[in-house]
């Protein structure tokens, strides 16, 4: 299923997201400057994009699986992009972070992230009672194996 996705583009140059195989379901994000990222340091990278993400869905927005061969990934673990971040300057930033013991070299136009779209629905919270279940314990419950 194809969803209309608006997207504005903040310099002719940058690369559209794109999925790289017919299977794919993700789309992988580029930036738009070249940069130095030493050890231990993180950084908000631009993609040169502002994507209006339609009503009723979200973009998830994870490390592509070669960052880890690299020594970097998103600072924030994974980012979620709301539907309401859609202003004329609302740009798809990056927090790349260097976990690595050398300085790694970013390329303008590198393919760091993925976004994929994603449904969403709003709870409804209610104040009530817990079920009358035993506790489960936390985390590990079910096991580390």
């Amino acid at each position: 299923m194809n969803i209309p996705c608006i997207i504005r583009r903040l310099d002719p140059e940058v690369p559209f997201p794109v999925y790289k195989t017919p299977g794919a379901v993700a789309f992988d994000l580029a930036v738009f400057e070249e940069t130095d990222l030493t050890p231990g340091e993180t950084k908000m990278l631009r993609t040169g994009l502002v994507i209006c993400v339609p009503e009723g869905y979200a973009i998830i927005l994870a490390p592509r699986s070669s960052n880890a061969k690299k020594g970097i990934r998103l600072g924030n673990g994974i980012g979620v992009v709301d539907q309401d971040y859609c202003g004329p300057e609302d740009e798809l930033r990056l927090a790349l972070h260097n976990f690595g013991t050398q300085t790694y070299h970013i390329e303008k136009g590198e393919r760091l992230a993925q976004g994929f779209l994603v449904p969403v629905a709003h709870a409804q919270f209610e104040e009530g009672q817990i079920l009358a279940q035993p506790n489960r314990g936390g985390f590990g419950s079910t096991g580390f194996i």
